[in-house]
Order: C-alpha cells, then structure tokens, then sequence
C-alpha cells in the first residue's frame, strides 16, 4: 500500500472518528439537557399514595418530557428542615400543614406569578393561605381530607343508634400512635371536640394563637375527650392510628366508633370498605352543637422552594382540575381515590361511591370549613399539643389544668418571640 493511500485511509478515519465524537457530544448535550430539564419533589406519600402519584407524575414527564424526582416519606418535617439547612431544598414540597408554610415564607416562591392565569380561582381561601398576612399565596392545597367525621359500620349499627353508643364507655375505636408524629389523633379530637361546641369563631381564635389554652371553653374541650376514654386510654396510647378502626370490623368488635379523616378508609380492607360509613361528628360529641355545620378539614398543599421553567410547570400541573382528576381516575392499590379542594375538579371522579361523593361536596362548602388547628399552629406548639395529648391521656383522671398552663407558656413565648408566626384565619 502506498504512503497516499495510507495517508488518505489515516485522513479517513481521523474524520470519520471526529464524526463520532462529534456525534457522541451532541448527544450528550441533548442527554445533558434532557437531566437538567427536571424537577425535584418531596412528599410524605408512601406505598400505594406513592405509586398513585408517580402514576400522575409520569403522565406530566410524557407531555412535557420534564423528568421528576420524587421523594416520599414519613418524617417529612425533618428531612426537609435537613436538606434546608444543608442549602439544598427540592424545588417543590407538598407540606402536611399550613403552619409549614407560615415557617419557610421567606425562601417560598409567591405562586401569584407562577400558576396559569385563573388557576387560584378555582381555589377558596382556606386552601390557598397567605402565611405573611398580605394576600400573597405562597402553597395550594393540591390535595384534601375531610375530617369532623365518625365512621362505624352500616351493617351491624343504624344511625339512630350511634349517639347512645357515643356516650356507653369504651366504644370508640382510637390509636395515638403515628411514627414520628404520634399525638396527633388526640389534637384532632380535643379541635373538633371545641369547634363543635364552641363554633367557629372561638375556634379560630384559639388555632391563630389568640385565645389562651387555661380558656375554660378550651379546658372544657380536654375533658369531654378525656371522659370518652376513661377506660380505653391504655388502649388509646399503644395502638397505630392505622389499626385503630379496623377493630369496627372484627366478628366481636370490642367498638363501634371511630372519629378520623377521611382518609382513614384506605386503611380499611377492601372486603370492609363497603360497610365503612359516616356521620358528622356534631351529633355524637357531649355538649356540642347539634346543629353545627362546620366542618374541620385538612390539606396537602405544594410550595415552591427553588423557581425554574421546570418546576413552574409541574407547579402549574398540580394545580390543574385536569390532573387532578387523572390523579383520581386510577384509584390506588388499596382502591380509594384522593380528594380535592380544587372546585373544578368534578364530584363523580369518584364513580359508584355515595360516601366518597359525600365528602368529595362536603369539600366544596367552603364556607363551612376550618382548617386543622394544630396544622395551622407554629411547629413548636403543635409539637406541644401532641405531647400534652399523650401525657393527659396516659393520666386522664387528673384535671388537664398544669398541661394548659404549659401550653399557654408555650404559645406565650411564640406570640412575644420572633420568627414563627400564626396564620390570620383558618375558618373559611
């Protein structure tokens, strides 16, 4: 072979090897872009809730070819105030709480000029809080549980039965127990407990960190809880809220009640569900308000830590009536589907289901609806209610008086200290 001929073959394959590499390079620019062109999210969804939502985030990663990170898990409070502190936050949280969204206001992205023009006004006021007080919008409830509720079973109780069983000791089904968070059943009974006998403006003023915990009316609150546990405490305080209302199933049910959200239904087995039915917790509570109609409820709500075209987008998404009621369409592997404060998003995305249609309008009365409290609450007090819970509940023959006075210390300190405000309102 000749020296050309060799040249012209070295030349060749010098070119056709910078062909390649060329080629490899501009692939992996657009790989490179394709990375960079995500989003990070973390959540406490878990299991079958995790799957659902990887479900829907799958289907925002096929129209708009944005891929999402997700990380679900149970002690959500502290790995987020972790990554915080570490300087690196994902780029959308979905918070248990709206006193979440009161502590990290100053690092939230103000969703007023993020989400779709129109898309907040699908939204009532309870489920888009403005934790600075100034009608800025810094987190939308994405996702809603109703509580003020009693579940029992249909087929072995009429509903005219359930308030004499209300009062009979030791028929009501009750778990303190909940990881990280274990409490936090009791400061859902002792709230609903007061926003039915107290209605809607003492509770407010309560949940906003106006009315002191030594109030009578609050006082009065703890003790009507604890006379309904005089001999079930124990059994209260040593079982997972997750176990706590299957007992209503048993073939000898040691009880017949149990006050939790709506979300509880999921962890009922599927050959149960059908029998899993609610009344308003109203009508069975001592000393309430029969007539009340307001309602406490829960939320899930997305907030913005880190603002880029991607994580606007899936901010944009989440927020939708459209996804949400994709989110919905699919129902989990336990076959219960979410629900929603969205007011676009229809009541039959829960097809052939009377008591979920139930909640899914209840949702929708605004008007009537006030937010957990101890969610709304600075995380210092809502960590002490839930301890108190525990502690009154461990002793609940003694008068709650010295728990109350810790209580009101602790708000006291909040109230007169800097950094962790209250929210405005919780009642819509």
């Amino acid at each position: 072979m000749s020296a050309a001929h060799r040249s012209r073959n070295v030349t060749a394959a010098v070119l056709g090897l910078w062909l390649v590499v060329l080629s490899a390079v501009g692939a992996g620019d657009m790989r490179g872009r394709q990375s960079n062109a995500s989003v990070t999210v973390l959540a406490s969804w878990t299991g079958q809730e995790a799957a659902a939502f990887h479900a829907l985030l799958d289907r925002f990663t096929a129209r708009y070819g944005i891929r999402v990170d997700y990380q679900g898990t149970t002690a959500l409070r502290e790995v987020l105030s972790s990554e915080v502190k570490a300087g690196t936050p994902p780029d959308i949280a979905v918070l248990p709480s709206p006193g979440d969204l009161a502590a990290y206001a100053d690092m939230l992205t103000q969703l007023d000029t993020v989400l779709s023009p129109g898309r907040l006004d699908a939204y009532g006021p309870l489920w888009k809080p403005a934790p600075r007080g100034d009608g800025a919008v810094y987190g939308i409830a994405i996702k809603a549980d109703l509580k003020s509720i009693v579940w029992y079973d249909k087929d072995r109780h009429q509903e005219r039965e359930l308030p004499a069983l209300a009062t009979r000791g030791g028929q009501w089904c009750a778990g303190m127990g909940g990881d990280a968070t274990s409490g936090w059943p009791g400061t859902d009974w002792i709230e609903d407990i007061l926003l039915q006998q107290q209605g809607k403006a003492v509770y407010q003023a309560w949940a906003t960190g106006g009315l002191p915990w030594t109030d009578p009316r609050v006082k009065r609150a703890w003790e009507t809880w604890g006379s309904l546990f005089t001999s079930t405490a124990r059994t209260a305080l040593l079982t997972d809220f997750r176990d706590a209302g299957k007992k209503l199933f048993a073939p000898n049910p040691p009880c017949a009640l149990e006050h939790q959200g709506s979300f509880i239904r999921g962890a009922y087995d599927a050959s149960h569900r059908p029998r899993a039915s609610f009344v308003f917790s109203a009508g069975l509570f001592p000393q309430a308000d029969r007539r009340s109609t307001a309602r406490e409820v829960s939320g899930d709500f997305a907030a913005m830590f880190r603002k880029t075209p991607q994580s606007e987008q899936l901010m944009d998404f989440l927020a939708s009536a459209k996804a949400q009621t994709a989110w919905a369409a699919k129902p989990t592997g336990n076959g219960t589907r979410p629900f929603f404060a969205n007011n676009e998003v229809p009541v039959g995305v829960q097809p052939d289901d009377g008591v979920a249609r139930r909640i899914a309008r209840t949702l929708k009365d605004s008007g009537s609806l006030c937010l957990d409290a101890s969610d709304a609450m600075p995380t210092r007090m809502r960590l002490a209610f839930q301890r108190a819970a525990l502690a009154y509940l461990s002793d609940v023959g003694k008068k709650p008086d010295r728990l109350l006075t810790s209580l009101d210390k602790v708000r006291t300190s909040i109230r007169q200290g800097p950094g962790q405000a209250w929210l405005s309102t919780v009642c819509g």
